[in-house]
């Protein structure tokens, strides 16, 4: 339980962003279809988190990969 906190406390801007975007995008999926289906726009949350989570992860292994080269980033003298 404690993770699930730290994680809503960590992202709750990206939550309360994916959940509005979600909104908008189903009231124009139902406006562009016509009738009441779901589909892909119900994926916007779990998907602007994956890449909220994406882009941490890749920033890391840019930190990593290139904090240390050439003795840049070291505490080595």
């Amino acid at each position: 339980m404690r993770n699930v906190k730290i994680y809503i406390s960590r992202n709750w801007l990206w939550i309360v962003a994916g959940l509005i975007l979600t909104e908008v995008f189903v009231k124009m999926a139902y406006a562009e279809r016509g009738y009441v289906a779901y589909g892909g726009e119900w994926l916007t949350l779990p998907l602007v988190l994956m890449l909220v989570e994406v882009s941490r992860r890749m920033g890391d292994v840019v930190r990593y990969l290139f904090g240390t080269e050439d003795g840049y980033g070291s505490d080595e003298d």
